[in-house]
């Protein structure tokens, strides 16, 4: 088993960085950018070959990859990333990004094609009974089950909600199973109540007892996997401030590196293997595209998002800034992101990420 999660890991992470690099060398090549190497993984090299005036090469550390071209700082030499355009390095620089967006949502129609697990079937527990509210009335408990109300079956949220607003003011049986065993109330849903309380009085909880694999069509997989890739890229983005509110907890919003990266695609790997879908695997590779695209983005000098913001500041200032100067901060980024990296790896040791297949 482990050895076929390290398999997954390095198919998954190479895959994503080829993708991602892929994005750098077709926008460099369209924009006439002399690509001098086209590298998959960290040297030393393991095998190269020279195509042209490119070199080709798979190296020994798949923790990464690049596209070396020509003057990337440097706007003197002809064919030079630094001498091309304002918007072709723009769109170069944004390339790799791109590309992994359009992984992730390749990836995530594939999951809904190949079968998005859903609940078919749920239980309703009562969390909390609010003093003086008619489930308190009724003798209700947290730790009941919510078989039926007014005499039909509910499994879902939104069949207690819906058949509650129905019952508004009506004496109505409540049908639980309390310890085991089945009992019916009576309970009076009131008509007005408190601000945040609702006309029963009651917390719930709906407990998934049955998930099963909803298979989509091509055309619908594609749509929702272009929305999934929405939300991720939305929630990714809103974490902070998720954080800040308290609606997160600060050590499930943690950032993760290639250990922690490892840590998911194992599990998912291991839950592939296990129940026999490729939901779990191809779920967390295209949440890691989304992510690896969005953090790629980022101010960072070293980063592709750093190097945009120098093309922004060039176009504010009407010149750019000098090509030792920003080789320096750059230089500067890639020492900040490579301490960062280790400080995370630190955390995903110590605190290993752990991955819920459960639909949400």
């Amino acid at each position: 088993m482990a050895f076929l999660e390290i398999v997954y890991f390095v198919v998954i992470l190479g895959v994503l960085i080829l993708v991602h690099e892929l994005g750098h060398f077709i926008l460099a090549k369209r924009a006439g950018v002399k690509v001098e190497e086209f590298g998959i993984g960290f040297p030393p090299r393991l095998v190269s070959f020279r195509r042209g005036e490119t070199r080709y090469s798979l190296n020994l550390i798949p923790l990464g990859g690049y596209v070396r071209m020509l003057g990337e700082e440097d706007p003197s030499a002809p064919r030079s990333f630094a001498a091309a355009s304002r918007w072709w390095r723009i769109a170069i620089l944004a390339a790799g990004a791109t590309m992994n967006v359009v992984a992730a949502v390749v990836l995530f129609s594939g999951a809904f094609a190949a079968g998005w697990p859903e609940v078919t079937q749920a239980e309703i527990i009562i969390t909390q009974v609010l003093p003086g509210s008619p489930a308190a009335g009724a003798g209700l408990r947290s730790g009941d089950v919510v078989k039926a109300l007014a005499g039909q079956t509910v499994e879902r949220a939104e069949q207690l909600r819906a058949i509650t607003n129905q019952t508004l003011g009506k004496s109505t049986t409540i049908e639980i199973v309390r310890s085991g065993q089945d009992q019916t109330l009576t309970i009076t849903p009131r008509t007005t109540w408190p601000p945040d309380e609702g006309p029963i009085g009651i917390g719930i909880m709906e407990h998934a007892v049955r998930q099963e694999p909803i298979y989509y069509s091509i055309p619908s997989a594609i749509v929702r996997g272009a929305n999934q890739t929405l939300q991720t890229l939305v929630l990714t983005i809103a974490i902070p401030v998720l954080v800040l509110r308290g609606a997160i907890p600060a050590e499930v919003a943690r950032p993760v590196g290639p250990v922690g990266i490892y840590q998911i695609t194992a599990q998912a790997a291991a839950e592939t293997i296990r129940s026999g879908w490729w939901f779990p695997i191809l779920r967390d590779a295209g949440t890691i595209s989304a992510g690896l695209g969005l953090a790629n983005l980022l101010p960072i000098p070293g980063l592709d998002g750093g190097r945009l913001l120098f093309v922004i500041i060039e176009t504010l200032r009407g010149r750019r800034v000098s090509p030792q100067r920003e080789s320096m901060i750059h230089f500067i980024g890639l020492a900040f992101l490579v301490s960062l990296v280790l400080v995370v790896t630190y955390f995903d040791l110590l605190f290993p990420v752990t991955v819920d297949f459960t639909p949400h």
